[in-house]
């Protein structure tokens, strides 16, 4: 589920964010501050680096989402994982098109070149965080060398076009604003079956997710009995009209799962919520209803 979970969210990145120039040279100019602190928001996004991300969000947005809360819906990356992410990550580049002010700041428009994550699925064992965090040193070396060699015969495929993003400036600092109020909250609950043969409970009641976001929770499945339980979810979404727009990419509790006595285990179901979500949505309930099959 977790590589399945990395190469959806890695494919929505990249087809929903832009390039990137990374400006090192413009240190010294204001006008580059917006630009700057854009690509390496973008650059630890593209990294799942969330923890290092979550830095350069607006306040306004933060106070809608902490920072655990922003790293556990995204399962970010680890170890190696996390060390090749970062290096096709140092190859995005951003140009910016445009600047113009609006109600909360500024809108900036970028052109951004980004390496194609699908295009190293194969160097990268599926991007399957597990296998390449068990890679030998000898074997990290080779990989980290092969992008290096891509990158210079510029036959890494990369991905473009334009992307726009607000900035705000919160003292001397620019931040990101991802208008996270202006997104839909999404509450979880869950509904036990008769009995006290299984308990559970979602380790996020409620998250706010905007047109886009993919994002992962979990569950808490628990079986207080002397005996093995096999359990599984109905899926209710409401308003049944609001089903539709969000997407549930993976549940590992659609499919009958064992518990065995005394047993605590975590479930977690990823979701992308359409960009087509109908403006002024507020609030979508989700409820994982248990059902207790016999064994």
């Amino acid at each position: 589920m977790i590589k399945k979970f990395i190469l959806a969210s890695l494919s929505c990145l990249l087809l929903a964010l832009p390039l990137l120039y990374w400006l090192n040279r413009t240190a010294a100019n204001p006008r580059h501050e917006p630009v700057q602190t854009l690509t390496q928001y973008l650059r630890f996004l593209y990294a799942r680096d969330f923890r290092q991300a979550y830095r350069f969000i607006s306040a306004e947005d933060q106070r809608l989402k902490n920072s655990n809360d922003y790293v556990r819906e995204r399962q970010p990356f680890t170890g190696f994982a996390l060390d090749v992410a970062r290096k096709l990550a140092g190859l995005i580049e951003v140009r910016p098109l445009s600047s113009e002010a609006d109600g909360k700041g500024n809108q900036l428009t970028v052109a951004m070149k980004l390496p194609d994550a699908n295009s190293v699925t194969r160097l990268l064992h599926e991007w399957d965080d597990k296998r390449l965090n068990a890679l030998s040193a000898t074997e990290r070396k080779n990989i980290l060398a092969t992008i290096d060699s891509w990158a210079s015969a510029k036959k890494l495929p990369m991905i473009e076009g334009e992307e726009k993003f607000v900035m705000v400036k919160e003292g001397s600092k620019w931040k990101v604003f991802l208008d996270w109020a202006g997104g839909a909250q999404v509450q979880f609950a869950a509904a036990l079956p008769p009995g006290n043969e299984i308990s559970a409970e979602p380790t996020t009641k409620e998250t706010v997710a905007r047109s886009g976001d993919l994002f992962t929770i979990g569950f808490k499945v628990a079986n207080p009995t002397t005996k093995e339980v096999v359990t599984r979810i109905v899926h209710r979404v409401e308003p049944k009209e609001l089903a539709p727009y969000l997407d549930l990419v993976e549940c590992a509790l659609l499919l009958p799962v064992r518990v065995r006595p005394g047993e605590e285990q975590l479930f977690n179901s990823t979701y992308l919520v359409r960009g087509d979500l109908p403006d002024g949505t507020k609030t979508i309930k989700v409820t994982y209803e248990f059902k207790v099959e016999n064994n």
